[in-house]
Parts: C-alpha cells; sequence; structure tokens
C-alpha cells in the first residue's frame, strides 16, 4: 500500500489553504477512546440486524406442494 504522511510541498493543484502547511505536517489526526468504538461496533451491529430483516425472505415465495 502506497500511504502518503503529511502534504506535498509542489501537488500539482494547490489549495489557498494549505500555503502555510509544511512537508510531513499530518493533515488530519482523529483518536477514538475504547467507548467510542464500542458504540460503533453497537451501531453497526444494529443496523445489520434491521438490513436482515429488511430483506425478504427466501422462504416467503416458496409454495406448498
Amino acid at each position: 500500500m502506497n500511504a502518503h504522511y503529511g502534504y506535498s510541498k509542489s501537488p500539482k493543484v494547490k489549495h489557498p489553504e494549505m500555503n502555510d502547511v509544511k512537508a510531513g505536517d499530518p493533515l488530519l489526526v482523529v483518536r477514538f477512546t475504547e467507548e467510542d468504538l464500542e458504540k460503533l461496533q453497537q451501531r453497526v451491529l444494529e443496523k445489520k440486524m434491521e438490513e436482515l430483516f429488511e430483506e425478504p425472505s427466501t422462504y416467503e415465495d416458496e409454495e406448498d406442494d
């Protein structure tokens, strides 16, 4: 994987808000607490369950013989 940390001082297109950013400066840092990660995992599981029950059952279309 080719990850690039920071900002290139010679980009092809330069945004004016990036003029004061030095090469190698991080652009964004996000820190998650353990509680944040647990809440996120819970939300993901809830969404998966919602989607699971929203899909039509494969058994509903079967006819009894």
